[in-house]
C-alpha cells in the first residue's frame, strides 16, 4: 500500500529554468503546471527527494515557503545533504531510512528519466514519470523507450486520478 508520494524538486514541483539568468537568491518563484491544484488532493504524507548542487535541505524548505507550498511537505531530502545523487542506489536507501518507509510504501513523481525514475526503478521503487513537454529538463540525457517508468503521465493533474487506482 502506497503511504508517501516522493517528488523531485526541480522542473517538478518548481521550474528550474525560467529567470535561470537571475541570481538564485533573488529569482522568483514559478511552479510547475499543476502544483498548487494537485497537492491539497493527495492526503497521504508527501516528500521531495533531490539532486542539489549546493543547496540543503533548508535551502529547498526555503524555496517551499516561497512558493506557499511548504505545508505539504513532511521531509526533504537532498543529495548535499547526503553526498550522493539520483540514480545512486544509496540516495533512494538513505532517503528511505530518513523518512522510515519502505520501498513498497513510496510512489516517486520525477520528470527525469536518467536520474528520477532510472534511480527508482533500479532500486525497486514504484514511479510515475512526468512526460509531458513542459516538465522536460535539458539535463535528461536518457531517451524515452531507454527506461520504463512504472506510470507514466503527462501532467501533475493526472497524478489525482493515478493515485485513485492504489485504494
Amino acid at each position: 500500500m502506497i503511504s508517501a508520494v516522493i517528488f523531485d524538486f526541480g522542473h517538478t514541483l518548481m521550474d528550474e529554468l525560467q529567470f535561470r539568468d537571475v541570481p538564485l537568491r533573488s529569482r522568483p518563484v514559478h511552479l510547475m503546471p499543476g502544483v498548487l491544484e494537485v497537492l491539497p488532493r493527495i492526503s497521504i504524507s508527501k516528500s521531495i527527494w533531490t539532486n542539489t548542487k549546493r543547496v540543503k535541505e533548508p535551502g529547498i524548505r526555503h524555496w517551499l515557503r516561497r512558493g506557499h507550498i511548504d505545508q505539504h511537505f513532511k521531509w526533504v531530502i537532498t543529495s548535499v545533504d547526503l553526498g550522493y545523487r539520483k540514480p545512486d542506489p544509496r540516495f533512494f536507501a538513505y532517503a528511505l531510512k530518513q523518512c522510515g518507509l519502505k520501498r513498497k510504501e513510496v510512489l516517486f513523481v520525477g520528470n527525469q528519466l536518467n536520474t528520477d525514475i532510472k534511480g527508482a526503478v533500479e532500486y525497486g521503487i514504484q514511479n510515475v514519470w512526468l512526460s509531458g513537454r513542459e516538465y522536460r529538463s535539458p539535463d535528461d540525457t536518457l531517451a524515452p523507450g531507454r527506461i520504463s517508468p512504472t506510470h507514466t503521465i503527462r501532467s501533475l493533474k493526472d497524478l489525482p486520478a493515478l493515485l485513485a487506482n492504489f485504494r
